[in-house]
């Protein structure tokens, strides 16, 4: 009767870890004076964890299929909307989405969830919000796996004097102005955001994009990401010390990408002095809708593998 019954836990402990893998959470988890709602999966006493940053117009929906594959494979996972995504996490001001600010909350959400160590991934903003975190708090980052944004250093000096990058830049200069950008995007049920990625992304990505965009002053709060920082990142960059980079990096670039150019991309490189890998794949900016399984596959061998921290690539 004991060995049934001590079988009988085993069997419906395991059932529950796999059920608990395959499940996605979504939690309000109180930082830096806001609540971010935020998704997780995994188990949370994991010693392997993973934080993982949308970018510019999506939200942490884009991550979902990457939670659940990170969960099964042991890891703990924390995907956060972001300042401005989050519906109790809007203030009011261009001041208060400055950079610095971005990175502190989500060292602050890891700290509320008792995470003091853990593995950055980042697409778009979330990438820059990752290297500025690798520069502000190198201590608590044991990797980092930027998508489409190289080291901001590289992406400053090619915005100074990269003609080319300055011509694909066009659009972060438009979201300078006061009001507009917001009318034009909101105009015909966001036509306009609909031609980004969520013209590739699921029905349910859209729902969950336009649930955050719907949502009043959202759409301004994350415009000011690009009004705060964009013509600032000469300085950002400096600020942040990261032209010594020591971080183990996994850089993803796609060769369409017609945002952040070659330039910026491949000269990234002079600022990596830790173990760094360029990969470039054939696709465009969105690199989580059109090549998920090549991405997949890159973060799994990135954080499964630590010999390949010790080379320099």
């Amino acid at each position: 009767m004991k060995q049934r019954t001590f079988l009988l836990i085993c069997f419906y402990s395991l059932l529950a870890s796999i059920s608990y893998a395959d499940s996605i959470r979504i939690e309000s988890i109180e930082a830096n004076g806001l609540s971010f709602r935020c998704r997780t999966a995994g188990n949370a006493a994991s010693d392997r964890t993973v934080i993982l940053l949308h970018g510019f117009p999506e939200s942490a929906h884009m991550w979902e299929s990457t939670l659940l594959l990170l969960a099964q494979k042991g890891y703990y996972c924390i995907a956060p909307d972001l300042r401005g995504y989050s519906p109790k996490a809007r203030p009011k001001g261009i001041k208060n989405y400055c950079i610095h600010q971005l990175a502190k909350d989500v060292i602050l959400i890891a700290k509320a969830k008792g995470v003091q160590k853990f593995h950055l991934v980042g697409h778009d903003w979330g990438a820059a919000i990752g290297w500025a975190i690798c520069g502000k708090f190198p201590g608590q980052i044991q990797s980092f796996v930027p998508l489409s944004v190289p080291h901001l250093s590289a992406l400053a000096s090619a915005l100074k004097n990269d003609k080319e990058q300055r011509k694909m830049s066009a659009y972060a200069q438009f979201f300078q102005l006061p009001v507009w950008p917001e009318i034009v995007m909101k105009a015909k049920q966001f036509k306009q955001l609909k031609k980004t990625c969520w013209y590739l992304s699921t029905p349910k990505q859209i729902e969950a994009y336009q649930d955050v965009f719907s949502s009043p002053k959202a759409l301004r709060s994350c415009l000011h990401y690009y009004r705060k920082n964009w013509n600032k990142m000469s300085q950002i960059a400096s600020d942040l010390a990261i032209d010594s980079f020591h971080i183990p990096t996994t850089f993803i670039w796609g060769k369409n990408d017609t945002a952040l150019g070659a330039t910026a991309s491949k000269s990234a490189q002079k600022y990596m002095k830790g173990p760094y890998r360029f990969i470039v794949l054939a696709a465009s900016h969105w690199l989580i809708q059109e090549k998920e399984s090549e991405v997949h596959s890159i973060l799994l061998q990135h954080l499964e593998d630590p010999n390949w921290f010790t080379k320099r690539n």
